[in-house]
């Protein structure tokens, strides 16, 4: 589902072209008891096929700190949940792992990644991972302890990551990795 582009016309008779964002499916009762965000800035066709169908989907285009306040108010939330990012694909088994693990921080890699070694440098990746409530008990300030500077988007993973690890949790990963369409990667 992406943006398309309608032909209004204008009261003085002339006509313009605009563009009209897509919207994100309503979620259905939750069918497990993992809950599922969808944080975005623009909706992918092929995430939107994919997603669970349970998934909230939030809008994180306001700035380059929403994100941050979305997932504040997740943890505060202090369930079990998954959050997938607009340019990621599910597949089912993904749910169903997400459903099943017993590990604290579940993530999938992406299987687009250039080189099997450079997974780990994705480690704190946010595309599709899960937290389990015993994490969320364990770290309740992950963050609001983000100072921020730290609140930008692009980083969020990482300030995320260095909170629960130095509380002592690890990421546990599930393969194979999930496709993901976002930006290129290391060469």
């Amino acid at each position: 589902m992406t943006d398309r582009l309608e032909v209004v016309a204008a009261e003085d008779g002339n006509r313009r072209v605009i563009r009209v964002a897509g919207r994100p499916p309503a979620p259905v009762k939750r069918r497990g008891t993992v809950a599922w965000y969808i944080p975005y800035t623009k909706l992918e066709a092929a995430t939107v096929a994919s997603a669970p169908l349970d998934a909230m989907w939030i809008d994180v285009s306001s700035s380059d700190a929403a994100y941050h306040a979305a997932l504040l108010d997740i943890w505060g939330r202090r369930e079990t949940f998954a959050l997938l990012e607009h340019d990621v694909v599910c597949r089912p088994d993904v749910i169903d792992a997400f459903e099943t693990c017993p590990e604290p921080w579940c993530s999938y890699g992406y299987a687009n990644i250039c080189h099997p070694e450079c997974q780990d440098a994705w480690a704190n990746q946010l595309g599709c991972v899960r937290f389990r409530k015993e994490l969320l008990d364990a770290v309740p300030d992950a963050l609001s302890s983000i100072p921020p500077e730290g609140w930008e988007w692009r980083n969020l993973c990482d300030r995320i990551g260095e909170r629960l690890r130095a509380k002592g949790f690890t990421h546990h990963w599930h393969h194979p990795g999930v496709d993901h369409r976002g930006a290129g990667w290391c060469s």
